[in-house]
C-alpha cells in the first residue's frame, strides 16, 4: 500500500505539479491549491468577512512564519504542515456526516477508502463526498475545471492515511 507521504506527493502533482509557489486563476494557491476556507481550517488565516472567494484580503496568523500570501508560497514547510493539519480537519467534517461509514463498499465499480475520501473531500469539500456516496453515485460534483469527485475518489484510494484518520 501507498504511503501517507505518496498521497501527499501524488495529490500536490495533480493539483499544482508539485510546485509549491502555483496560483490558479481562482486564487487557490500552493502545491495543493489551498484556498481561504482551507487555510482558516487549518489555522494559518483568518477572514475578516464571511465571504470566501480566494481574494486574500483577511490576515495570516503568523503560523509557522506566515504572514502573508507571499510567505505562504515561499514557504515549503507551512505548505506541508497546513495540508496535514487540513486533512485531519476534512476527515473530522467526513465522519461528522457519515462518511466514513462507506469504507469498504462498492460505489460505480470504485472502492470507498478513506485516502479517496479525503481526495475527494479536497476537491470539492466533504458535503459533495456525502453527497456523492448518498446518492449511491447518481450525484457526481466537478470542480471548476471540470474534474469529478468521483476521478479524485478513484485515483486516490489505497494509500495508507491511518496517521491522519
Amino acid at each position: 500500500m501507498k504511503t501517507l507521504n505518496d498521497f501527499l506527493n501524488d495529490l500536490g502533482a495533480r493539483e499544482s505539479g508539485g510546485n509549491y509557489k502555483a496560483i490558479n486563476r481562482y486564487g487557490y494557491a500552493g502545491k495543493y491549491q489551498m484556498g481561504e476556507m482551507a487555510l482558516v481550517d487549518a489555522g494559518y488565516y483568518r477572514k475578516t468577512v464571511k465571504r470566501y472567494n480566494n481574494d486574500w484580503t483577511g490576515v495570516f496568523t503568523g503560523k509557522d512564519g506566515v504572514n502573508s500570501l507571499y510567505d505562504f508560497l515561499n514557504n515549503p514547510i507551512a505548505q506541508e504542515n497546513a495540508q496535514i493539519i487540513y486533512k485531519k480537519k476534512q476527515w473530522g467534517y467526513l465522519k461528522a456526516l457519515g462518511a466514513d461509514k462507506y469504507c469498504g463498499s462498492i460505489i460505480n465499480g470504485i472502492k470507498i477508502t478513506p485516502s479517496g475520501l479525503l481526495a475527494g473531500a479536497h476537491l470539492k469539500g466533504a458535503g459533495s463526498v456525502a453527497k456523492y456516496l448518498r446518492t449511491s453515485g447518481k450525484v457526481v460534483e466537478k470542480d471548476a475545471f471540470g474534474t469529478s469527485i468521483e476521478s479524485y475518489i478513484k485515483r486516490f484510494a489505497d494509500y495508507d492515511v491511518s496517521t491522519i484518520i
